[in-house]
């Protein structure tokens, strides 16, 4: 809020506020906005592309991790995924 106001501030020194129509300083006020508006968006989606890229990362190593887990131990992922399967079958079959 107090950027705003020394914003606010700002613009009436650099335009000149007293010698402008109130329409001139109202546009000037909305057009200042909007900057400050198209600045955040792009910070905002700057911010979530890095986060994206980040997680997609994060998953890839996961998933190499779990692939390598497998092929040093396939019948134990075997036993797992039979394991999770009785899980699920016995869990579904008490709901129906």
């Amino acid at each position: 809020m107090a950027q705003t106001q020394t914003n606010s501030s700002d613009l009436h020194e650099d335009t000149g506020a007293q010698t402008l129509p109130k329409s001139d300083r109202i546009k000037a006020a909305v057009s200042h906005a909007q900057e400050g508006v198209q600045d955040a968006s792009a910070k905002l989606r700057d911010t979530a592309l890095e986060t994206a890229e980040r997680g997609v990362d994060q998953a890839q190593t996961i998933q190499g991790e779990f692939d390598s887990a497998v092929r040093r131990n396939p019948t134990l992922a075997v036993l797992g995924a039979m394991g999770v399967g009785v899980v699920l079958g016995l869990a579904l079959n008490k709901r129906a």
